[in-house]
């Protein structure tokens, strides 16, 4: 398997459960900054899902997940998971960007 079909992989299942851990947030929020939050998420994980607007839904991610990251802070929780997928979006993008160059590179 290719390294441009594992990331293909990857992508797909980390929007995938991006979208849904989100749908399951908007569906339990207990507040409106949250289901906005939620939702604005799930648009940037779609967009990342394709390539051609990767970096705009990668860009919405980093944003939402810092915003998730100080909400959580604010209310006395210190986790890391939003700073995980924060990096799995940086990964997805960065890596794809690689192997872009690199098949560009061969093709000469």
């Amino acid at each position: 398997m290719s390294a441009a079909r594992i990331l293909a992989a990857y992508r797909a299942i980390f929007g995938t459960l991006i979208v849904v851990a989100s749908i399951q947030t908007l569906v339990a929020a207990p507040a409106h900054h949250v289901a906005l939050l939620a939702a604005v998420e799930i648009a940037g994980a779609l967009m990342l899902m394709w390539r051609s607007t990767q970096w705009v839904g990668a860009s919405v991610l980093l944003a939402v997940f810092a915003c998730a990251q100080v909400l959580s802070a604010v209310e006395g929780e210190y986790s890391m998971r939003f700073l995980q997928y924060a990096a799995s979006a940086l990964l997805i993008v960065l890596l794809d960007r690689t192997l872009s160059q690199a098949d560009t590179a061969a093709s000469f």
